[in-house]
């Protein structure tokens, strides 16, 4: 009787998980490429393996999603000069030669008067430094203040011309990559000046927690990898001063580092993790497996997906994420095949609403 019990369990579980029907077209995906041979997917288990398990959530985030094209006023189908930041309630992008490109993040429409307070200089790389919009113009540093001009910003930013990964009061945070042979995330401390740093391959995106700095990195070589590591104080991590950056080798810097600090948190293989952001209480990843990519929670081995995304193979070699103070998230998206380093795609999560932007057209 007990066995017989046990059974019924097992089989009601089966028959009634809560998929929702936002999951039926990514799990026939993965049902096209994985049940061969003896392989099959009995959910809500979608891969179990050494390494690290697929797993469906009983439902799903419900994020609402929509798909639009920004054109490139300049109309020779470049992309942007640096990756577009998020000021004042909107998209700010630069383009050759030099001049801002804005769109109002309420309705996507362009805000040609922002564009014109914003370009009476020419500018080479743009970020956003303490909520204040920065531009890069002849070698020298410029703030866009409180009276709508450009005055010249004193500060020293150690970014040359990489985008921010992320800032604090304490750090102002960035990385390389070079691929296989390695990525460094550099933390810059803005008290004392100094940078620390150490590997990540390649580092996309940093959550703080009360534990310390959660650094996530991926890598598409080979058939891929990901993993997540724990920096509870950055200037236990190596001191760049005591190297020399400029030292031609095949191997990133980041390798130099020898404190063993870090602490991992996790490490996969066979799996690309794109991104890392808060929501409602919850650390949420955008995760690539199996030609398709979606949102996924992470306990200890297991990657439960909690939302489809686009049901899509949405692909990226060296994204960022942002998550801005007003809850906004944004993830910028380069491919190599389109426009390498340059940003070919952002996406912008507001309140539940994903909104996917190519440029020029939709790829």
């Amino acid at each position: 009787m007990k066995h017989i019990l046990i059974g019924l369990l097992s089989f009601s579980f089966l028959n009634c998980f809560c998929q929702t029907n936002d999951f039926d077209t990514l799990v026939t995906k993965f049902r096209e490429r994985l049940e061969y041979d003896d392989y099959k997917v009995n959910l809500p288990v979608i891969h179990k393996g050494e390494d690290f398990n697929i797993i469906l959530s009983e439902s799903s985030l419900e994020f609402k999603e929509k798909e639009i094209v920004f054109e490139n006023p300049n109309q020779n189908n470049s992309f942007p000069l640096s990756f577009s930041v998020i000021f004042k309630e909107n998209i700010v992008s630069l383009f050759e030669p030099g001049t801002f490109v804005c769109h109002k993040l309420s309705d996507f429409s362009r805000n040609e008067e922002l564009e014109k307070e914003l370009n009476t200089k020419r500018f080479d790389y743009h970020w956003l430094i303490n909520n204040n919009l920065c531009g890069l113009s002849n070698g020298k540093y410029w703030l866009f203040d409180s009276t709508s001009n450009w005055t010249k910003f004193e500060q020293k930013l150690p970014f040359e011309k990489k985008p921010k990964l992320f800032e604090n009061k304490e750090y102002l945070a960035y990385c390389d990559c070079h691929g296989e042979w390695g990525g460094t995330v550099y933390f810059y401390n803005r008290a004392n000046e100094n940078t620390y740093f150490t590997e990540a391959t390649c580092a996309n995106s940093i959550i703080e927690t009360d534990k310390g700095y959660k650094v996530l990195s991926h890598l598409g070589h080979g058939m891929g990898s990901a993993d997540l590591k724990l920096i509870a104080d950055p200037s236990k991590l190596s001191n760049l001063k005591d190297f020399d950056s400029k030292t031609k080798n095949i191997n990133a810097l980041g390798y130099s580092d020898k404190s063993g600090h870090p602490k991992t948190v996790f490490d996969f293989y066979w799996v690309q993790i794109f991104s890392s952001f808060n929501w409602n209480g919850q650390t949420i990843y955008m995760v690539n497996w199996q030609d398709r990519t979606f949102l996924s929670e992470i306990r200890k081995k297991d990657i439960i997906i909690v939302d489809p995304l686009f049901n899509s193979d949405l692909y990226t070699h060296d994204p960022i994420t942002t998550q801005y103070e007003n809850g906004v998230i944004l993830m910028n998206l380069d491919f190599y095949g389109l426009g390498r380093e340059r940003e070919v795609s952002m996406i912008i999560i507001k309140d539940k609403e994903i909104t996917k932007i190519d440029w020029n057209n939709k790829h």
